[in-house]
């Protein structure tokens, strides 16, 4: 007979299990539940106190409370067995999406990463500056390596701008405009539903896109970019301060 402490174990380990699979074949997954109401009520507090104008803010790790989290999320048992070994958050961006804060974000991969400065390499492209932050697009092997964590802060759908995806893409590195839109042809576009303190796992590669809002509902997401502490061609995260595992 199982007691109900090794029940628990093994549904725990069953649910990794499921993630993990999942993750590595489609490029995603979605945990619910990561955070509690009152939980996602206390970041709502810390984010209406940074008083952002635009759509969004790029430089939340600056932020104590931030950092905070990001190690809550690192350590979060049920979506371990994705997060690799001895990674860090070295990026999180807050993305606000309502009626009078309503973009489209057409089909494309997450090429670009902040980095602390720019080196000589002809296997590093596109450089430019968001933030005040140095951004380029590393090498592939780079990118494979990253994992975003979404933490969303409302419920969201195909309403309010839910990520619409293509499953396994992430697996055909970098892609140009006409593969994408090939390979969107060829395994279809999924939309991602992710609940209130829910948090959506993806790959940077997967191709995603998002619609405008068609309804007065706030879509919040913290968007976390997990990596590793090294990099190769000389590359460096913009601060050695982020948290880590």
């Amino acid at each position: 007979m199982v007691e109900r402490g090794g029940r628990a174990a093994i549904l725990g380990h069953m649910i990794e299990g499921a993630v993990s699979e999942h993750f590595a074949i489609a490029g995603y997954a979605v945990i619910a539940a990561v955070l509690s109401s009152d939980e996602v009520n206390c970041l709502e507090r810390e984010v209406e106190a940074l008083a952002l104008d635009a759509v969004g803010s790029r430089k939340l790790l600056d932020t104590p409370w931030c950092r905070e989290l990001a190690h809550r999320l690192i350590g979060e048992s049920r979506f371990r067995a994705v997060v690799p070994a001895g990674v860090r958050a070295v990026q999180c961006t807050l993305f606000e999406k309502a009626l009078d804060k309503n973009w489209l974000v057409a089909l494309h991969q997450d090429l670009s990463i902040p980095v602390a400065e720019r080196i000589d390499s002809v296997q590093c492209t596109g450089w430019s500056e968001k933030d005040g932050t140095l951004f380029v697009q590393p090498p592939v092997s780079v990118l494979e390596e990253l994992l975003i964590v979404r933490l969303h802060m409302d419920d969201c759908d195909e309403r309010n701008g839910a990520l619409r995806v293509v499953p396994g893409s992430h697996r055909l590195g970098r892609l140009n405009a006409a593969q994408a839109r090939a390979a969107r042809a060829l395994r279809g576009e999924h939309v991602v539903p992710v609940t209130r303190g829910g948090v959506m796992l993806m790959r940077p590669l997967l191709l995603h896109a998002s619609s405008k809002s068609t309804v007065d509902v706030s879509r919040r997401v913290l968007h976390f970019v997990l990596g590793p502490r090294t990099m190769p061609e000389g590359l460096k995260w913009p601060s050695d301060s982020r948290v880590a595992v």
